[in-house]
């Protein structure tokens, strides 16, 4: 994994690596997602907002394959991926953290992320180049001075940088990240929202749930919001904040006010 930093586009004027159209789930009568569209653009860091229970997991689970859709259809890069399960995907170049961190608490630190390069898109040859894979992205992560000690043993935070360098070693073209800075300090937020630009900047799209505002504002390039399962809005993050409706479902009335330096 480099950490060089290359030109990102204009995300308006690319391609989408993702689309969902009209995705909708429902449990029982209740339909947790309803006749969601979306469009995330090659090398974009794209917001997906809303209160608890808006559908913005349930949304997750259906574009990576855990959960099928009750309608609608999931494409990446162009290809219709509805029918596909969720390990097929992960070897397509989709791959995804979850809120709360499933690391394999006996293994080591190391252990964990050259298991996880068994199963993406360029599984290693040999033993040795998985123990280097793996210490490269333990080191773009910051997680290289804790590659030998047991993951049971790691804070929250770094679990959570664990559980982004497990993804990584899946060498994905789409990354989705479920609320990775639930439970951070302020300067552990800073640190992984400086980490998801390294990310983009290294060639990987990414979707992100998050309710931090101030790490949403800061980061992502488009912002989606979700309220009762439905798209409420999408926009710029500066848009969102203005968006009226937005503001009245979810954000608060002082949301104007974000500040944007997370």
């Amino acid at each position: 994994m480099s950490a060089a930093a290359t030109p990102v586009r204009d995300p308006a004027h690319q391609v989408p690596v993702l689309e969902v159209r009209g995705l909708t789930r429902y449990f029982g009568g209740l339909a947790a997602v309803k006749d969601v569209d979306l469009q995330v653009p090659e090398g974009a860091i794209f917001g997906v907002i809303g209160p608890n229970g808006a559908g913005k997991t349930t949304l997750f689970s259906m574009v990576t394959g855990s959960l099928a859709p009750s309608a609608g259809r999931v494409f990446f890069r162009g290809r219709d991926v509805t029918g596909l399960k969720a390990f097929q995907r992960v070897r397509l170049g989709i791959t995804r953290t979850h809120q709360i961190v499933r690391p394999f608490r006996s293994l080591t630190v190391i252990e964990n992320v050259e298991l996880a390069t068994r199963y993406g898109r360029r599984p290693p040859g040999t033993a040795a180049e998985a123990r280097r894979r793996a210490m490269e992205i333990l080191e773009f992560v910051g997680l290289g001075a804790q590659a030998g000690l047991p993951a049971s043993v790691l804070p929250v935070g770094q679990q959570k940088l664990l559980e982004l360098a497990r993804a990584l070693a899946t060498a994905p073209d789409l990354l989705l990240c479920d609320e990775i800075c639930g439970g951070l300090t302020d300067a552990e937020t800073r640190e992984v929202m400086d980490l998801l630009r390294r990310i983009r900047a290294s060639g990987t799209t990414i979707l992100y749930i998050e309710h931090d505002m101030r790490a949403v504002m800061s980061v992502c390039d488009r912002i989606a919001v979700l309220n009762f399962g439905e798209k409420l809005a999408e926009g710029s993050p500066e848009e969102i904040q203005r968006n009226p409706a937005v503001i009245e479902a979810y954000l608060g009335r002082g949301a104007a006010g974000v500040d944007s330096d997370a």
